[in-house]
């Protein structure tokens, strides 16, 4: 039987693969915190959206790395003049304190089990130099009839409430505060809002942004 990981791997060499992706960098906040100079490296980069993003907003030393090779060869596919590595094993292939500012952006939210989103938050920490800086957006739970039929259904098969499925075999995750606050402990929070994003889907889901300092 495959396990989680292997089935939300296989969605995003897939159906996940086309998918366009929707939450907003908050730049500008940003900004305040890393130089325009700064060596930023977006973890998960997908089809290198938020890099194109990044470079347009004036950053000059941005690096990807994304785990899906179908969403590294759209990158290229696509024309984007991008420096997207692979993410093997979940390992970032950086050196340790090497990197000014690391993104994770609706990342968190692909990887469902615990134990694979430590070790995510753990090599960012590992490759941030001291003082570097996190960003994250992501999603938490909803209060919406929806959401909540399928928080209660995939429960049952998945041991968590907030994991669901998508069509075509995705795995996601909507965080609770707690769990939220768990995987941010090891960084100093510099700053964390609530939000309402759309979804790839093109759903309105409850989320947040957080920047943090190792």
């Amino acid at each position: 039987m495959k396990s989680e990981s292997d089935q939300y791997a296989k969605y995003w060499e897939e159906k996940g693969s086309l998918k366009n992706f929707s939450t907003p960098v908050q730049m500008d906040e940003l900004k305040k915190h890393v130089s325009a100079g700064a060596k930023l490296l977006d973890v998960g980069c997908g089809y290198g959206r938020v890099m194109t993003e990044l470079l347009d907003a004036g950053f000059t030393d941005v690096k990807g790395v994304e785990p899906s090779a179908a969403l590294r060869r759209r990158v290229a596919d696509e024309g984007r003049p991008l420096d997207v590595l692979p993410m093997n094993l979940g390992i970032i292939p950086f050196e340790d304190s090497s990197i000014d500012a690391a993104l994770l952006v609706a990342v968190l939210t692909c990887i469902p089990e615990d134990k694979d989103q430590n070790s995510v938050m753990s090599e960012i920490y590992r490759v941030l130099k001291p003082g570097g800086i996190i960003y994250i957006n992501d999603f938490l739970l909803n209060t919406d009839d929806r959401n909540v039929e399928r928080y209660d259904h995939f429960q049952k098969k998945h041991g968590t409430y907030g994991v669901f499925e998508l069509e075509g075999g995705g795995i996601l995750r909507h965080f609770s505060d707690e769990r939220t606050k768990e995987l941010l402990s090891i960084f100093t929070a510099v700053e964390f809002k609530k939000v309402v994003y759309t979804t790839m889907n093109g759903n309105r889901a409850n989320g947040f942004y957080y920047i943090g300092k190792k």
